[in-house]
């Protein structure tokens, strides 16, 4: 990786694209690489062989330069005249993001949230296969959602190694998000998404991402409220 070029579209013909660990990137540019992956799928689902940096860009409201650094990473390639290759960028991201295989993962609760969450598609096409739901309430236990069985929470200790999840969501009420990250730490949960709008104490086995959608509406109206003020 030392004396890397930045990526740019004007070699004569496509390189083949170089593994790319996730240790090597850093968190604010995996985020983007995510969103780059992304868009590439819809492009390449609709067919599309190449693209160039400005209609990447344009779709995501980056600049050219802010995309052409990001994909130095994985060296330099493209074709002159034409952009990059869509699939193999793809496959490069997949690789690089974790997502080129696929995840076991369990759902912790049943309200509105998980409810909603349970029947998102886009986690079976990420490779992420939602395995398990663990719910308190007994009129949910036992039952299937879309052929996925719901657990007892109570159970969590039995099943979880049973079905090899590593990866949990949590849409659970606030107070009760603490206890039940430690208990899915302590049987083996590598990584949380957490939606109970509380932060998780930080574990040094334990991968947690915190999505508050409180906190992302917040970030919205700033947007707006900026965006309106720039014009």
């Amino acid at each position: 990786m030392d004396n890397q070029q930045p990526a740019n579209e004007n070699t004569d013909q496509f390189e083949s694209v170089p593994t790319v660990t996730s240790g090597q990137i850093p968190p604010a540019t995996a985020h983007r690489l995510g969103l780059y992956l992304r868009e590439l799928q819809h492009f390449h689902r609709a067919g599309v062989e190449t693209i160039k940096s400005n209609v990447l860009g344009n779709r995501l409201g980056l600049s050219d330069s802010q995309i052409r650094r990001d994909l130095a990473l994985f060296g330099e390639f493209g074709k002159r005249g034409v952009g990059y290759d869509v699939a193999g960028l793809v496959q490069a991201l997949r690789r690089a993001l974790g997502t080129d295989g696929t995840w076991n993962t369990i759902l912790v609760g049943l309200g509105n949230l998980g409810s909603a969450l349970i029947r998102y598609r886009g986690f079976q096409q990420q490779g992420f296969v939602l395995r398990a739901v663990f719910e308190s309430d007994p009129t949910k236990i036992g039952t299937l959602i879309d052929g996925i069985p719901v657990f007892s929470i109570d159970s969590l200790e039995e099943k979880v190694p049973l079905l090899r999840a590593r990866l949990a969501i949590l849409a659970i009420p606030a107070q009760d998000a603490p206890q039940i990250a430690r208990r899915l730490a302590d049987i083996g949960i590598a990584g949380i998404l957490n939606f109970a709008p509380v932060s998780l104490p930080l574990q040094k086995e334990l991968a947690i991402v915190d999505v508050d959608l409180a906190v992302e509406l917040q970030r919205l109206a700033f947007a707006v409220a900026n965006w309106k003020e720039s014009r």
